[in-house]
């Protein structure tokens, strides 16, 4: 990362740096976005099966990537302090430990997945669970590469190789799902998780040509692939429980759409609509935060822990001009979002409900994306499990554990839930930002 950047800290420079982070961000979600997408031009009970699926395999997705993540506040320092030749160590330590997790994900991959899927969406949940599960580590290893490549001020390669990855999804998704060319085995969820793990692998290979490539390896050495367990275990002490805390996270969120799958197929597919669009829209904080963490991490090492306020109010600015634009979108224009995922003919009603939901999806995104913000920052001194821990416990206690009451008490929908979400991400929003103002979240000495 060039010095100039982080001596003269503007609203300019952090977009810049977040830019090809966001973009990566925007093509990796919509891989996801493609199969909900793709698949409600298929059948309703193919998205609604995939959403249910999809929601319990990001829960070790995310586990895994939250804990390789810390690879990259490693880089980030060594980067900003100049020791440049220890830079690739991380990275291949956390390769290693994406990959052993196949002892893991293959056999939750055969036999969860009737644990996972209400009985009324397995014929589409089971197999679109059982591909992605199984493919689980693959993102871990990904991840690793790209907090490699963000770290050091080369986020417009992982652009690149997200965007190359989106058409083979694009192409992998309508091929199989529809049956075209003959293809006809894989079609319906299955042809979609498989088109998703072919793009997450094309993605893979391409960065980590890019690790591999001479102009990288000479500079950050980063053919040195040895297992080192002392390396290793210093990493996973700082990752690992923000890691198990993520799929806490996550599986709160799985347990949400397991419980309104079993209300109703309509609050199915209402929930499937707000947490793609949360998830679309998830990419304009997902780069502001990986892109706090490459600054914030930059200047620990260069010891300029003045300035990372200005990350903070600088990365501010930005998410509030994006919420702006959302929200004129969502006054004006909601059909547009809607009937993207809703391909047959609805009530007034139902559009209603729909479109009042958007509204308080916007309302939790907009807190959630300073939670993020200040996320990335406590990422790069090493402090993932205080930020992990935090959101996975408001979300259970917050969300989940009343969503289960209020669905045994026969008072569970859509707009419950949501507004329980707000208060769950404004609870975490206060505790974060505590956290930032006590400087206890520098752990990473370099």
């Amino acid at each position: 990362m060039r010095l100039d950047l982080i001596e003269n800290i503007t609203v300019w420079r952090v977009f810049k740096v977040a830019l090809p982070l966001m973009i990566s961000a925007l093509s990796s979600h919509f891989m996801l976005i493609l199969d909900q997408l793709v698949l409600a031009r298929y059948s309703i009970d193919a998205m609604i099966g995939a959403s249910s699926a999809s929601s319990w395999c990001a829960a070790l997705q995310l586990a895994i990537m939250s804990t390789t993540i810390i690879a990259g506040s490693f880089v980030g320092n060594y980067n900003g302090a100049g020791k440049y030749e220890q830079a690739g160590i991380p990275v291949w330590q956390m390769i290693w430990f994406s990959l052993s997790l196949f002892m893991v994900s293959v056999p939750l991959s055969l036999f969860a997945s009737d644990l996972c899927i209400p009985e009324n969406l397995r014929v589409e949940g089971v197999p679109y669970f059982r591909v992605l599960m199984c493919a689980a580590p693959i993102y871990g290893v990904c991840s690793s590469l790209s907090s490699f490549f963000a770290s050091i001020g080369k986020g417009y390669l992982i652009t690149i190789s997200v965007i190359l990855a989106n058409v083979v999804n694009i192409l992998v998704d309508i091929v199989l799902v529809f049956g075209y060319f003959g293809i006809d085995c894989y079609k319906g969820s299955v042809g979609a998780a498989i088109g998703t793990v072919m793009a997450v692998s094309v993605n893979t290979v391409i960065l980590f040509a890019c690790f591999i490539h001479p102009h990288i390896r000479n500079k950050y050495k980063t053919f040195n692939f040895r297992l080192q367990i002392d390396k290793l275990k210093e990493y996973l002490k700082l990752g690992l429980a923000g890691g198990i805390s993520h799929m806490f996270e996550t599986s709160s969120w799985a347990v949400l759409y397991y419980l309104l799958a079993k209300v109703a197929k309509e609050e199915a597919m209402l929930q499937s609509i707000a947490v793609s669009v949360n998830l679309f829209m998830a990419f304009i904080v997902c780069g502001l935060e990986k892109g706090a963490m490459a600054i914030t991490s930059n200047l620990l090492g260069a010891n300029k822990r003045e300035k990372i306020g200005k990350v903070l109010e600088k990365s501010s600015y930005i998410h509030l001009a994006f919420i702006t634009v959302i929200a004129v979108i969502f006054k004006f224009y909601p059909e547009l979002i809607i009937n993207n995922f809703i391909r047959f003919d609805i009530s007034p009603e139902i559009f209603q409900r729909a479109s009042d939901i958007l509204w308080l999806v916007l309302l939790y995104f907009l807190i959630d994306g300073f939670v993020w913000i200040i996320a990335g920052i406590v990422e790069a001194g090493g402090d993932i499990n205080y930020m992990m821990i935090t959101i996975a416990s408001c979300l259970w206690c917050v969300v989940a554990i009343p969503d289960y009451f209020l669905y045994k008490s026969h008072l569970l929908h859509v707009e419950r839930t949501w507004m329980l979400l707000f208060v769950s991400v404004v609870t975490s929003a206060t505790l974060l930002y505590y956290r930032y103002k006590s400087n206890k979240w520098i752990h990473i000495k370099v």
